[in-house]
């Protein structure tokens, strides 16, 4: 068992459905008072609680995750609503621990329907089902970079080697000796070897957007969770040291133009087709300015841009020449990224298990099964999930029982290979 959760937990809507940072509203009394409330009070009243549904609505309505926007973009239209109203059924759900097929844990094996990639992309498009990993894998987590990562010490504060000042800020660039961020900024695995193990990355998006959720992830989860912040938070510098001292790897999030835009905006500087490759190169840096210390970008939203070959072309080569990698969170089962990341010479991964694309307790911990099994299967199993109270909280006790069932969550660049060092 890695996981159980049970209905008496505080497992409730309106535990899910609670706005980031409020206190709990204490419970009325049945016993009538008598006091009467004023038609206006009533008013008045009612004025509020609608105001506040629709800005808790606006903000956690994506199933993407949270809206990665700040106050200052409330003109911003988010995606369509998640459907909340399933209910747990009060039976205790378990996340199971299969047995491994053979001792021969972590080595590539067709099994069923999944097939790993490898260390090589494939050469032609393939939808990627949410079973199967994709990415410029390591074939050895011994095949680490010579470049070694910071020290703890320093891991909040920006490696001047490969570090360039902009007028959005301090952009990552390649060192003179060949330094990536991507090696410098890296939490190196727990192991080294793949024999026998079973790994799990989680990467938690959405990092930076509330202080109550930001904080409560830094506090609870341990670090070999890779954190994804967007560029749209507030105190985005003081988030990223502290995840940093705590041990965390980061990621950016950048938007990226989706299906609908702009009626479905991510917020401003989003990258865009139609546009030159100068525009969307400058909106890039402007995002990538907004914190230090990542080891690449991952896309937020970005299901129209992820489909057009020559406007994601010049981005991901930029990317690659700054020395990060790429993750592709796995929204759009159709995208290019894999191939245009291939001719880019871009170190990518693809996650394929959404854990919390349907935010109840009953579907994330059905994710995090999954991931068991897919990581017992084949070595290699890459979720993503969002910076949500509850999530964080499943994640926290998912996290805890991993070792004892023989799985071993790792950071993401430990998994992926550099196409210019082969």
């Amino acid at each position: 068992m890695i996981l159980a959760i049970d209905s008496n937990d505080g497992n409730t809507l309106d535990d899910l459905n609670k706005p980031l940072g409020q206190k709990p509203v204490k419970e009325v009394s049945k016993e009538p008072k008598k006091q009467v409330l004023s038609l206006s009070a009533i008013a008045t009243i009612l004025g509020i609680s609608a105001i506040g549904f629709i800005a808790y609505d606006r903000f956690f309505s994506n199933p993407n995750g949270p809206n990665l926007q700040t106050e200052n973009n409330t003109n911003q239209h988010t995606t369509p609503n998640v459907d909340l109203r399933a209910t747990l059924d009060g039976n205790s759900l378990e996340l199971k621990t299969d047995k491994p097929l053979n001792e021969h844990l972590g080595k590539t094996q067709k099994i069923e329907t999944v097939e790993p990639t490898g260390t090589m992309i494939a050469s032609k498009p393939k939808t990627i089902s949410e079973q199967s990993p994709s990415g410029t894998f390591r074939k050895n987590l011994r095949d680490l970079p010579k470049f070694k990562p910071q020290k703890p010490i320093n891991a909040h504060l920006p490696d001047t080697t490969i570090s360039q000042n902009s007028v959005y800020g301090i952009l990552p660039k390649l060192g003179k000796n060949g330094q990536k961020a991507m090696d410098i900024y890296a939490r190196a695995p727990e192991t080294s070897g793949n024999f026998g193990v079973a790994r799990v990355v989680i990467i938690v998006a959405s990092m930076g957007i509330s202080q109550s959720s930001t904080q409560q992830a830094i506090s609870q989860l341990s670090p070999n969770f890779t954190f994804a912040f967007a560029p749209y938070g507030n105190s985005l510098n003081r988030w990223m040291q502290a995840s940093r001292k705590k041990g965390h790897e980061l990621l950016l999030q950048v938007p990226m133009e989706p299906f609908g835009y702009p009626q479905n905006n991510p917020g401003k500087q989003t990258l865009r087709t139609g546009v030159s490759a100068a525009k969307n190169i400058d909106n890039l840096h402007w995002s990538m300015g907004r914190i230090t210390n990542y080891v690449g970008v991952m896309n937020y939203l970005g299901g129209k841009i992820s489909n057009d070959a020559a406007s994601l072309k010049p981005i991901f080569t930029e990317i690659s020449d700054r020395g990060l990698l790429f993750v592709d969170d796995g929204s759009s089962t159709t995208s290019v990224t894999q191939e245009v990341a291939e001719q880019s010479l871009l170190p990518f991964v693809k996650g394929h298990i959404r854990i919390d694309k349907i935010r109840t307790k009953r579907e994330i911990a059905k994710n995090l099964e999954k991931l068991v099994s897919e990581a017992k299967r084949t070595g290699l199993a890459i979720g993503i999930a969002n910076a949500f109270p509850e999530t964080i909280k499943l994640l926290a006790q998912f996290a805890e029982k991993a070792p004892g069932a023989g799985i071993e969550l790792t950071p993401v660049s430990a998994i992926v290979s550099d196409p210019t060092k082969k």
